[in-house]
C-alpha cells in the first residue's frame, strides 16, 4: 500500500525527548544561564528534519499521562526501577509542549494512558478508516502494531534519511525474528527490565524464539507446558502468571477516549496548519537561532508556494502562550551577515590597512585561509584582517617574487607588511584557533619565533568562560557568531565544491568568506573580553592560556621520532597474543563466536553464563567496559574479553596506525587540545597519546617505539604525585602534608596510618590498597568500586575509607566544604582561578547529586594539577630559551614533560638543571613539589 498525502505521522514525544536529552548527556548543550536545554535542541532539530524531509500534512505529538495510568493499578511495581525524571528536564518538556503548540502540532494526552496507547488507538482508527500511518518511536513495544498500513520510523544516528530508518512488517521480523503480530507474545516471555515487567524469569529472547516457533504463541506454550523437557519447562510453568501479568502490560490499549480535537484528524480537511515563523520566533527568543533559522527556511517555502499551506493566524480556542523570561541577551535577532569586505591585492593597501589599525587602537584580527586541514604541511592561500566590527580585508598571496599574477601579492611582500603587526608589542592580534594560525605561518616561512604582539583567541576564551561545552562545534566560530553575535555566516561547503579546496573559489566569494571570519573573530573579541573580565578569568586568560600557545605550536611543529621498524616487530607478537586470547575465550565458552559482536556476546554472557546484566541499553544488556568489570568478579570470560578488547584496541589504533602518521623525517606531530576538558588538562589526538596504557608491557613496548633521533636523547621530568599534592595543599590536612614534607612514600604512610602498623611493617599488599584509595578519593570511588578494584568485600571496602578519613579528617572536611561552596555558588574554582560550573549539584534526584559532588571535589584538585603543569611548561620552555639550551619541548602526557636533547653530557646536565628548577618551582604550594627526572634514547625506558 501507498503511503500518500493523507498519511498521518505519529511522535512518541517522550521518547524523542529523553533520547535528545541523554544524546547530549556528557557534554550538554547549555543556554547563557547554563541551564542544560539539550533536549528542547534535539527534539525540534528532529521534528524539522521529519517536516523538511517527509512533509507530513498531518503530524500528533502523543505525551504521556500526568496521572498513574491504568498499568499501575494493574502492577504498582511497573516502571518503578525507572529513575525519577532528572530535574532540568521537566522545564523543558513544557517549554517544547508550548513551541509545539505555537508550531500547529497538536499534542495529544489522556489520563490514565501511555502515549504509546494513544498512538494505538489513532493507528487503529487510521486502519478502520483506510488511512495510512507512520508512528515515529523508537519504542519495540509499538513495533506490535506495525501491518500493511502502519510502519515504525526509527531514529537512528545515520544522518540520511533524514535521520528515521522506515521499518515494516518484514524489518520487524528481521530485528525480532518474529513478525508484528507475534512481537507481543515475544516481550511477555522476556519481559523487560527497563519499565520493570517481570516476563518469564530466566526465559531470553533466544529460547523466547525456539518456543514461539514450536508452539505458535503463548497459548500455545501453556497447552502444552508439560511436555517442555528440562529447565526451560521448570521456567515456563513457575512463570505462568508472570508471563500473563507481563502480557496485559504489554498489551496496547486501543479505545483511549481521544478529545474532539484528535478525532478531528479523521475529517476531511487540509492537514495540520504550521506555524513555521510563529515557532521560528519562539526558538530564537528562547536561545535556539540555528534551529529558529531552518524553521525560518520552511516558512519561506510555504510562502513561496512549495511547502505545506500558510498557516491561519487566527487562534481563539486557545490559551495566551506564555513566553518564559529570556536574559535580555539572548534577544538577539538573528540575521544573515552582510559585512563590508574586499580583496586587496595591492601591497600598498594593505600597509595602509595596517596603518589604520594601528590609528584606531593596534588591535586586530587575523585569521588564514589554506588548501589543508594539516597545520605541519598545509599551504597558505591567504589571510583576512580586521580592526572594525563589519568590516574586513582578504590578502590572497602567492609564492611568485613579481606579479604576474594580479589577483595575488607575492607572499614575501604580504609576510613583510605582516611583520609590521606581529613584530609590534604595541599591537595586540585576535585570532581563532591561534595555534593553528601560528603553525601555518611558520611552515610557510614567517618567523612567528620573532613575535613580540600580544595574542588573543576567542576560542579559548570562549571555552573559558563556559568549558562544558567540548565536542567537534562546541567552540567552533560559526557556533560563537550565531549564540554571541546573532549572525550567520557563509558556510565552508558554500562557496567550496566537494572534492576541491579553498584555492578554486573566486577571488570575490574568497574575499567575503575570509573577511568574514576576521570580522567575526574581532568582533566577538569585544564581548568575550568583558565576559572573562566579569568572571574575574583574564589574569588566567592572559598569563597562563595565551602564553601556553605558542609553546603547544612549536611543540607540535617538532613531533617526536618514530621508530616504525620496532612496531612492525610488535606487531606479529601482538597478533600472536590476540588469537591465544581469542583460543582461551573459546575453550572458556565452548564454541567459537564473534567476540566482537555485542549481540552474540550478550547470548555468551547473559543467556548461556547466566551472569546477571547490570546495565540496558536500546539495544539489549550492556557489554562495555565498566559491565565486564564487574562481571570479571564472577567468571573468568568477561576478564579475557576486556584482555583481548585491550590488545585489539592496541594494535588497530598504535600498532598499525602509528607508522602511518610519520613525516618524510619518521616523525609523528600530535595535535594538543586546549579546549578538550572542563577540567583545563591537555588532550591530544591524531595520535592520542594519553590513551597509552601505562602500567603494563604492552604500552611499555608502544612508547618504547617513540626514540630519540641519532645523536640525541629524550628526557622525561614527571610530576611525583602532584594531583595528592595539590589535595594535601588544598586540604591543609597536617598528616599528608608532613608525610610528603619527610619525602615519605605517601601510600606507605598511607598504610601505615589506616592499618596501624609502623612503615617498615607495611606489606605490598596495604600499599597497593592505600594507593588505591588515596587516588579513589579524588574521583569520588565508592566502596563498592575500591571493593572490585581490590577483590575484597564491600564492607571491608567501606570500613578502608572510613579509616582513611579518619587518619586525614581534613580531607573529609575539604571535600564537604568544596561541595557546600558549590552548592550555595553553583561552581568550584581551581588555585588560579579557573572556575567551572557544576550541574547538578542541587539537584534532587540522587544519581545526578553524587555524580555531581564528584566532579565538585576532582575539579579543584585536578584542574589545580593541570594549571600548574601548563605554568611548568610555560617556565621551562621561558628558561630554555633564556640560557640558550639546544633542548626543546615535544610532548606533555599527564603530568610527564618530554624533551630532546643533544647527546653529551653538558647539554643534558643543564637541561635536567633547567627543567628540574622550572617545575618545582613553577607554583609556591604548602607541600613541595617534586620532580623525577630520567633519560634515555627512547620513552619506553622511562619509569
Amino acid at each position: 500500500m501507498e503511503f500518500d498525502d493523507n498519511t498521518i505521522y505519529l511522535l512518541d514525544s517522550y521518547g524523542l525527548i529523553y533520547r535528545c536529552y541523554y544524546a547530549f548527556i556528557r557534554s550538554p548543550i547549555v543556554n547563557s544561564r547554563g541551564e542544560n536545554v539539550s533536549a528542547v535542541f534535539g527534539f525540534f532539530k528532529s521534528i524539522y528534519n521529519i517536516l523538511k524531509h517527509y512533509k507530513p500534512k498531518y503530524l500528533v505529538a502523543a505525551l504521556d499521562s500526568k496521572t498513574p495510568t491504568f498499568r499501575h493499578e494493574m502492577y504498582p511495581q511497573y516502571k518503578a526501577t525507572r529513575d525519577k525524571t532528572p530535574e532540568d528536564l521537566f522545564t523543558q518538556i513544557d517549554l517544547i509542549e508550548k513551541i509545539l503548540d505555537t508550531l500547529g502540532i497538536p499534542s495529544v494526552r489522556c489520563d490514565g494512558y501511555e502515549a504509546d496507547d494513544i498512538i494505538a488507538t489513532i493507528a487503529a482508527e487510521s486502519c478502520r478508516t483506510g488511512r495510512q500511518c507512520r508512528i515515529l518511536s523508537g519504542d519495540k513495544d509499538l513495533m506490535q502494531l506495525v501491518c500493511d498500513s502502519v510502519q515504525i520510523m526509527k531514529p537512528t544516528k545515520d544522518s540520511t534519511g533524514a535521520g528515521w530508518e522506515i521499518i515494516g512488517k518484514n524489518g520487524v521480523e528481521a530485528e525480532w525474528g518474529v513478525p508484528p503480530e507475534k512481537l507481543l507474545d515475544l516481550l511477555s516471555l522476556m519481559g523487560d527490565s527497563a519499565d520493570n515487567v517481570p516476563g518469564c524469569p530466566g526465559i531470553g529472547i533466544k529460547t523466547g524464539l525456539k518456543l514461539l516457533s514450536e508452539f505458535g504463541g503463548i497459548d500455545g506454550i501453556y497447552l502444552n507446558a508439560d511436555s517442555i523437557k528440562g529447565s526451560t519447562g521448570d521456567k515456563i510453568r513457575n512463570g505462568k502468571e508472570s508471563v500473563m501479568l507481563s502480557r496485559k502490560l504489554i498489551t496496547l490499549c486501543k479505545t483511549v477516549p481521544l478529545d474532539s480535537r484528535s478525532l478531528a484528524l479523521f475529517e476531511e480537511q487540509n492537514g495540520c496548519r504550521f506555524n513555521y515563523g510563529g515557532a521560528a520566533e519562539l526558538l530564537k527568543n528562547t536561545g535556539f537561532p540555528s534551529v529558529a533559522r531552518q524553521f525560518s527556511e520552511l516558512a519561506a517555502e510555504t510562502e513561496s508556494g512549495t511547502s505545506s499551506p500558510k498557516p491561519e493566524t487566527d487562534s481563539t480556542d486557545k490559551e495566551p502562550l506564555e513566553i518564559p523570561e529570556i536574559p535580555e541577551e539572548k534577544l538577539m535577532p538573528i540575521s544573515k551577515n552582510h559585512g563590508s569586505y574586499k580583496a586587496v591585492t595591492d601591497i600598498s593597501e594593505l600597509e595602509e590597512f595596517i596603518q589604520r589599525a594601528a590609528d584606531s587602537g593596534w588591535l586586530i584580527a587575523y585569521d588564514s585561509e589554506t588548501d589543508g586541514l594539516n597545520s605541519c604541511e598545509a599551504s597558505i592561500l591567504g589571510f583576512s584582517l580586521s580592526y572594525m566590527s563589519g568590516t574586513g580585508i582578504y590578502v590572497p598571496t602567492g609564492e611568485q617574487e613579481s606579479l604576474f599574477d594580479s589577483e595575488k601579492i607575492p607572499r614575501k611582500e604580504a609576510f613583510t607588511a605582516l611583520e609590521r603587526i606581529f613584530y609590534d608589542e604595541r599591537f595586540t592580534v585576535i585570532f581563532h584557533n591561534a595555534k593553528f594560525d601560528i603553525k601555518i605561518l611558520s611552515v610557510n616561512g614567517f618567523d612567528m619565533s620573532r613575535a613580540v604582539c600580544r595574542i588573543k583567541d576567542t576560542m579559548i576564551a570562549a571555552w573559558l568562560i563556559n568549558p562544558e561545552m567540548q565536542g567537534k562545534s562546541g567552540y567552533s566560530l560559526e557556533r560563537l557568531a550565531e549564540t554571541k553575535l546573532g549572525l550567520i555566516g557563509t558556510e565552508y561547503d558554500e562557496i567550496v565544491e566537494k572534492g576541491s579546496d579553498f584555492s578554486s573559489v573566486p577571488l570575490e566569494k574568497a574575499a567575503e568568506y575570509a573577511s568574514e571570519d576576521a570580522d567575526f573573530t574581532f568582533s566577538l573579541w569585544k564581548i568575550l573580553e568583558k565576559e572573562l573580565e566579569d568572571r574575574k578569568l583574564t589574569a588566567l586568560y592572559t598569563g597562563l592560556e595565551m602564553r601556553l600557545i605558542p609553546v603547544l605550536a612549536r611543540m607540535e611543529l617538532a613531533g617526536i621520532h618514530l621508530d616504525s621498524a620496532l612496531l612492525n616487530e610488535y606487531k606479529a607478537e601482538l597478533s600472536e597474543s590476540i588469537r591465544k586470547t581469542e583460543r582461551e575465550i573459546y575453550q572458556l565458552v565452548g564454541h567459537e563466536f564473534n567476540i566482537s559482536s555485542t549481540k552474540q556476546l550478550q547470548d555468551v554472557l547473559f543467556t548461556e553464563r547466566g551472569l546477571k546484566p547490570s546495565k540496558k541499553t536500546k539495544t539489549g544488556f550492556s557489554t562495555d567496559t565498566s559491565v565486564l568489570e564487574e562481571l570479571a568478579a564472577f567468571d573468568p570470560v568477561p576478564q579475557k574479553i576486556l584482555e583481548y578488547r585491550e590488545l585489539s584496541k592496541l594494535q588497530s589504533t598504535y600498532v598499525e596506525t602509528l607508522p602511518e602518521m610519520t613525516d618524510k623525517n619518521g616523525r609523528i606531530h600530535t595535535d594538543f587540545i586546549q579546549t578538550g576538558t572542563a577540567t583545563g588538562r591537555l588532550s591530544c589526538r591524531d595520535p592520542n597519546l594519553q590513551n597509552i596504557p601505562v602500567r603494563n608491557d604492552a604500552g611499555r613496548r608502544i612508547r618504547a617505539a617513540f626514540t630519540a633521533e641519532e645523536g640525541k636523547v629524550l628526557i622525561s621530568a614527571d610530576y611525583s604525585q602532584i594531583e595528592l599534592v595539590v589535595l594535601a595543599h588544598l586540604s591543609g590536612d597536617r598528616s599528608m602534608t608532613e608525610a610528603f614534607s619527610r619525602g615519605t612514600d605517601i601510600h606507605r604512610a598511607t598504610a601505615s596510618l589506616i592499618f596501624g602498623v609502623p612503615a617498615e611493617a607495611v606489606t605490598a599488599e596495604m600499599r597497593r590498597t592505600a594507593k588505591t584509595i588515596n587516588f579513589g578519593v579524588i574521583y569520588g570511588m565508592s566502596a563498592f568500586r575500591l571493593a572490585r578494584d581490590l577483590g575484597i568485600s564491600r564492607t571491608q571496602a567501606a570500613e578502608f575509607i572510613d579509616s582513611y578519613f579518619r587518619t586525614y579528617s581534613s580531607i573529609k572536611e575539604f571535600m564537604d566544604r568544596t561541595i557546600k561552596n558549590a552548592e550555595t555558588t553553583g561552581y568550584v574554582e581551581t588555585l588560579m582561578g579557573r572556575r567551572r560550573k557544576i550541574m547538578y549539584i542541587n539537584s534532587r534526584n540522587k544519581l545526578e547529586k553524587s555524580g555531581a559532588e564528584r566532579i565538585a571535589v576532582n575539579t579543584p584538585v585536578q584542574g589545580s594539577a593541570a594549571d600548574i603543569v601548563k605554568k611548568a611548561m610555560i617556565d621551562t620552555e621561558d628558561a630554555l630559551r633564556r640560557e640558550g639550551s639546544p633542548a626543546r619541548l615535544l610532548l606533555q602526557v599527564h603530568d610527564e614533560l618530554i624533551l630532546e636533547c643533544p647527546d653529551d653530557e653538558e647539554s643534558i646536565s643543564a637541561a635536567v638543571r633547567i627543567v628540574r628548577s622550572s617545575m618545582e618551582s613553577a607554583v609556591k604550594l604548602s607541600v613541595p613539589l617534586k620532580v623525577s627526572i630520567e633519560y634515555g634514547k627512547n620513552w619506553g625506558e622511562f619509569h
